[in-house]
């Protein structure tokens, strides 16, 4: 479970099977607290007990 205290600016997360990353709190919605992007740039806002059950961490590996 994840607290949305501990997001990290940058980092890859899954929700509900897509690959997000986050990017800034949002300072306009209440519901949607915290804005993400996919891969193609679209903005996803999300709420905080959303994230606390359906958001996951992704470890990203370098290449070496």
């Amino acid at each position: 479970m994840i607290e949305p205290k501990t997001l990290i600016k940058g980092k890859l997360y899954e929700f509900r099977g897509v690959q997000l990353r986050y990017q800034h709190p949002s300072s306009c919605a209440v519901q949607a607290q915290y804005v993400f992007t996919n891969s193609k740039g679209q903005r996803r806002e999300l709420g905080a007990q959303i994230i606390r059950w359906e958001l996951h961490s992704i470890e990203e590996f370098a290449e070496n």
